[in-house]
């Protein structure tokens, strides 16, 4: 079973450094893009960049942040959340 949610907790926030990883989970066809924790809004805001670019080829992602939340919120949160295809919870922690 491939991911197709993922959860990733950030403790040390954004950095433009982390486009190529954020375009890889577009690439692997990631479904739910979930963020907690430090700049949680703006990774939220830079994957819908990335997944709309300049609108000629727009990628689908459902993209959330929860700020104030746990991780564990999170996680259940996306365990929750129904995809196309059955899916596991992918963690991330950066």
């Amino acid at each position: 079973m491939r991911d197709r949610k993922l959860v990733l907790i950030s403790v040390a926030g954004y950095s433009p450094d982390h486009d190529k990883f954020l375009t890889s989970l577009l690439d692997e066809s990631y479904e739910l893009f979930c963020v907690v924790g430090k700049d949680c809004e703006l990774w939220e805001k830079i994957m819908d960049e990335i997944a709309v670019g300049d609108g000629s080829n727009s990628r689908y992602i459902t993209t959330t942040s929860h700020v104030g939340e746990s991780a564990e919120e999170v996680i259940e949160f996306a365990k929750n959340w129904i995809t196309e295809t059955p899916s596991s919870v992918k963690i991330v922690n950066i």
